[in-house]
């Protein structure tokens, strides 16, 4: 999956963030604990002309989730 990689300062300033009235910023670690955010087409859309477009000029790199931690105990 590409996502947007973002620094620890740029995910500070956007997560949690409503760009929309019901849409906001959901940032996630990779496997590297790089963060990254994922914006569909219409998304990308929404946050044009906004504070947030920046965001989709952040390079895009290949998101890998970390491993689940499954506990069996």
């Amino acid at each position: 999956m590409i996502g947007y990689k973002l620094t620890l300062e740029q995910k500070e300033s956007i997560q949690g963030q409503f760009y929309v009235t019901y849409e906001f910023f959901n940032c996630v670690q990779d496997i590297n604990d790089e963060w990254f955010t994922f914006l569909s087409n219409d998304n990308k859309k929404a946050i044009l002309e906004t504070q947030y477009e920046w965001v989709l000029f952040c390079q895009q790199e290949e998101y890998v989730a970390k491993p689940s931690e499954i506990n069996l105990a």
